[in-house]
């Protein structure tokens, strides 16, 4: 299990992320909803460790969380410049790993001798992906992982997410596109200005676009200005 406790965070004066409380379980997939400067970059920012723990608690099996423990998909990735995409996936193998490379190279379509400089964005995020699933870690965090790949990588990905949960992973995940929250997640945060506004079992998710449309203010903009 993955527990999040009473977490804040700041920058200077700029309150961002205030009290969120949640808990996944493991073979679990929560998704995390919310407008642009909700807090969603922050909150996976500060449990992937990439940011210092400010004010709360993560734990992982009742345990204090060890960056170890996981892994994340960021929503831009970076490469080292001049490497072919089968130099940098070797940067994440561990010693004696087993791993049939050239197999998820294929169904994945890429191609392992080329720089990656020359890929597409597409083929970045699928390379990026495979990182992740060579490390392997119990709690997997996919930001925004669908941006950028065409509709059968979509597919594909969505099958890889639910594999990982067959096998028992936390997965947490974003997206701007609630139906791809909504095709795949058991539960779904709603974060709003840095709160956890509710969270959505799966039988209740008809009902998350009706309560989002509450706050109309944009809404009926658009309709004066139509």
């Amino acid at each position: 299990m993955l527990s999040i406790n009473h977490l804040s965070f700041s920058y200077e004066k700029n309150l961002v992320l205030d009290n969120v409380s949640f808990e996944v379980n493991n073979g679990e997939i929560l998704g995390i909803l919310g407008l642009n400067g909700a807090g969603k970059s922050t909150l996976l920012n500060s449990i992937a460790g990439f940011l210092p723990l400010q004010q709360g608690i993560i734990q992982f099996q009742h345990e204090q969380l060890n960056i170890k423990s996981i892994a994340m998909l960021e929503t831009h990735n970076y490469f080292y410049p001049h490497l072919t995409a089968q130099e940098y996936l070797h940067i994440f193998f561990k010693n004696g790993q087993m791993v049939d490379l050239q197999s998820w190279a294929e169904m994945l379509d890429i191609p392992l001798n080329q720089e990656i400089e020359d890929f597409s964005t597409g083929m970045k995020k699928k390379l990026a992906l495979l990182s992740i699933l060579i490390l392997d870690r119990p709690v997997m965090i996919f930001d925004e992982p669908f941006n950028g790949l065409d509709l059968e990588s979509s597919f594909l990905l969505k099958e890889i997410i639910l594999k990982l949960k067959a096998k028992g992973k936390i997965i947490l995940l974003t997206s701007h596109i609630l139906e791809t929250l909504t095709g795949v997640c058991d539960k779904i945060l709603w974060l709003k200005k840095g709160s956890v506004a509710n969270v959505f079992e799966h039988d209740s998710f008809e009902n998350i676009e009706k309560i989002l449309k509450e706050d109309r203010t944009k809404l009926d903009t658009l309709h004066h200005l139509l």
